[in-house]
Formats: C-alpha cells, structure tokens, sequence
C-alpha cells in the first residue's frame, strides 16, 4: 500500500512540528552550570543541589540556595573542593542522593556552624 502525495506531505509536516517542539523543549544538559565559585558561604541555606558530572561537564557541581531576610533567596555556585562543599556532598552521597533527606544535610551544617 503506498502513501499518496498528500499523505506523505502531511507525514513531514507531522515530524517536522514534532521536531521543532523537541528543539525548543531542549535544554542543554551537557553545559556546565557553575563558571565562577566561592569556596566559603555564611548564612541561612535553605536548599542545595547537586549536578553529577554528565557529557559536556566533567565536573560535579554544588549550588547552593541561602535564603535572605527579606525572604528573596540567592543562588550560588561552591567550590567541590572546599570544606563545606565536601561536607555537603560527602552527606549527599550518605543519603544516598535522596532529595526528600536534603534537610538532614541542611541541618548538620547548621549545627556544626
């Protein structure tokens, strides 16, 4: 059974939509996220999170997000090399990348502050 010229005009113009919506949908995972770090963060940290090392970054990465007294919040890019990083991400691997548990890490920083 062969498809008429309609038929396979209206395919393309299927896959073409199809194909554009994946395009914009895009995000380009493989781009690191943390150009500039800090090695030292002082304050209310509310959140954190951690990038696997993934094709086009080689790097693990930590942001941080601290949360300011004008209840604004501001993210930042740690340093893995740091002390505070490594606690963050040596707790991240004992919870086993659990991101219900991330209070727990959240928390004994604060205590060890």
């Amino acid at each position: 059974m062969a498809l008429s010229q309609k038929s396979w005009t209206l395919l393309l113009v299927v896959v073409a939509a199809v194909c554009i919506q994946l395009y914009q949908a895009h995000d380009f995972p493989g781009r690191c996220s943390c150009h500039n770090t800090i090695k030292f963060i002082k304050g209310n940290i509310s959140d954190f999170q951690v990038l696997e090392r993934r094709p086009g970054c080689d790097k693990t990465e930590l942001i941080i997000t601290m949360s300011r007294p004008d209840n604004s919040t501001e993210k930042f890019c740690m340093n893995t090399e740091g002390k505070l990083a490594m606690a963050f991400l040596k707790c991240w691997q004992r919870i086993n990348k659990d991101k219900s548990r991330k209070m727990e890490c959240i928390e004994r920083k604060r205590k060890s502050a």
